[in-house]
């Protein structure tokens, strides 16, 4: 029976819960602000907000390097010589991260690459229930997991809804004029992902809690999605009032358990304080 690890970018936002549950190995990605660089997760996210309200400007993230891959690449077989190790990158589009773990794979033997093509809460979803095919099926070939991985990236889902777009402006992603004229109209664009893309979603008319109401809702009807795959996700400055909600909209809509994620600092360098997202894998439709 082979021994799997599953390595992934610190961007898939997994909870110390899933890592620790299924030995999930997480790869650094990296924020820089001024002149210093951090890996991602070795700081509070809210210095990401502290850093943009004292400069007005946003913090640059970085993909995982070729050598930060080896590292734990090499830490991994020393400790299982003998072990595969199935790396499910962060969606090869938005990083070089994927580049660079392919770079690094190339010294070492049995590292199988497949890009998620999702980011934050959409690759843990990936993830999670890789894992737990992998503990399900032991006698697995690499090849089987790899496809497994292939075909429910296409069925996961992921939207998140930013509370401002002062971060999406700031990097590029929405014009001034858009931005001036959603918050005239009051309206939110949610954000999803498309082929690997950050790319704007529904629109929605209202108060923020409003607009999460209708994102959710959307979102439930739009896919039937597996109950037992769901996972939220916010940003600091997420109110206790707004958990509240998200989980009875979800009890509305047949979820009785979901998790809670806390977005790590590369998605909130986007998606900005008090963004909440959700996700989920597309049951398989006979």
């Amino acid at each position: 029976m082979k021994k799997y690890i599953i390595t992934t970018e610190s961007g898939s936002d997994l909870s110390k819960e899933i890592i620790d549950r299924y030995n999930i190995q997480v790869i650094p990605m990296h924020v820089t602000m001024e002149d210093q660089t951090y890996p991602d997760g070795s700081f509070d996210v809210q210095k990401v907000f502290d850093y943009y309200e004292e400069t007005g400007n946003l913090p640059k993230t970085s993909g995982s390097t070729p050598q930060d891959n080896a590292e734990v690449f090499k830490q991994i077989f020393a400790k299982h010589p003998d072990a595969y190790i199935i790396h499910i990158g962060y969606s090869a589009v938005t990083t070089v991260s994927f580049n660079a773990a392919n770079i690094a794979a190339q010294d070492f033997k049995n590292v199988y690459l497949v890009d998620s093509k999702h980011v934050s809460i959409g690759a843990a979803a990936i993830v999670k229930a890789t894992a737990q095919f992998i503990e399900d099926n032991p006698n697995t070939s690499p090849e089987a997991i790899i496809a497994f991985v292939e075909d429910i990236r296409e069925r996961t889902h992921m939207v998140f809804l930013p509370k401002t777009l002062l971060y999406l402006r700031a990097g590029g992603r929405v014009s001034n004029l858009a931005f001036y004229g959603a918050n005239l109209l009051k309206i939110h664009p949610s954000i999803i992902l498309k082929n690997g893309y950050l790319v704007s979603g529904g629109k929605y008319r209202g108060s923020f809690d409003n607009c999460l109401k209708k994102m959710v809702n959307i979102f439930f009807k739009s896919y039937n999605i597996d109950s037992d795959t769901v996972m939220v996700v916010g940003a600091p400055g997420v109110e206790d009032n707004q958990k509240e909600m998200i989980y009875d909209l979800l009890r509305e809509n047949g979820i009785q358990k979901a998790r809670w994620m806390e977005a790590g600092s590369v998605i909130s360098s986007h998606g900005g304080p008090g963004a909440i997202g959700i996700t989920g894998i597309e049951k398989i439709t006979d």
